[in-house]
């Protein structure tokens, strides 16, 4: 018990100093300055969070074991493409539903429920080839930037900042340390589909719900925590079957900045 509090504790405390950093770094006149020319995108807060959440990750894994890189890359593309096209439907509707009302929220969480079981019942005869592979090789994911054009120059810096900074940075902290963390203590006895998972899941899907409220309360309050949260819990049930950050964090940007969103900026903007 006293393992599973102290866990609880550490994991609390590590999310209110990064949501502390997060919105002191952005309030830094600098930030604005690095952020207006790039379409407003919240560049500075995240690279920070990229980083600190690399370095808690980092000094908290306790996984060391070694396996084949082909079977590991193997297996996640493998769970990439079975949770595409629940994630991709979720971002599709996320363009066309007022998910910052509670009316659009609840719809959407609705849904989400839907497709975090239909992702599960998919991947339940999946089998990883042994422990996860970290986060070490999701940096190895890094777009390049090359400015052909303005407006697809736009395109490849939104999605260096919705794949890289946002999706990236966020799953390193929610779904890599705290998840992680907590599953450390309390175990995974539950299954669904043969997905194990525990208290880890449900804590930090909460946890992740709440970053989405402190970012920008005036526009995006509770509604936004409720599917938020949700969300959560699909790519937390995504990192349980693949063992690692690297399936949720491209689903992830898939998500916020999903192919139908690409295609339409350059198309038809």
């Amino acid at each position: 018990m006293k393992a599973k509090v102290l866990g609880v504790i550490e994991v609390s405390a590590v999310f209110i100093l990064m949501s502390y950093i997060f919105n002191y770094v952005q309030s830094i006149p600098l930030s604005a300055e690095i952020s207006d020319p790039l379409g407003g995108f919240l560049f500075p807060g995240y690279a920070v969070l990229l980083v600190i959440s690399f370095l808690i990750y980092i000094i908290r894994d306790q996984h060391k074991q070694k396996f084949p890189i082909s079977e590991k890359l193997r297996y996640q593309v493998e769970i990439i493409a079975q949770g595409f096209f629940p994630v991709f439907t979720l971002s599709v509707l996320l363009s066309w539903i007022d998910w910052t009302q509670w009316t659009g929220a609840i719809l959407i969480s609705i849904i989400e429920i839907g497709l975090l079981f239909w992702f599960a019942w998919m991947v339940k005869e999946k089998q990883p080839p042994g422990q996860k592979m970290g986060v070490v090789g999701g940096l190895a994911l890094i777009p390049i930037a090359s400015q052909i054009s303005n407006k697809l120059g736009n395109v490849i810096v939104a999605i260096i900042y919705f794949y890289l900074f946002v999706a990236l940075s966020e799953e390193i902290l929610f779904r890599g340390y705290i998840q992680s963390r907590l599953n450390s203590v309390f175990g995974r006895p539950k299954q669904i589909f043969g997905i194990r998972w525990g208290w880890g899941l449900i804590i930090s899907s909460v946890l992740f719900g709440l970053w989405h409220w402190g970012w920008n309360p005036e526009t995006l309050a509770w509604p936004h925590v409720l599917w938020t949260m949700l969300a959560g819990l699909i790519f937390g049930l995504v990192r349980e079957k693949s063992e690692s950050v690297i399936a949720p964090a491209i689903l992830h940007g898939i998500m916020n900045y999903g192919p139908q969103a690409i295609l339409f900026y350059l198309f038809l903007n």
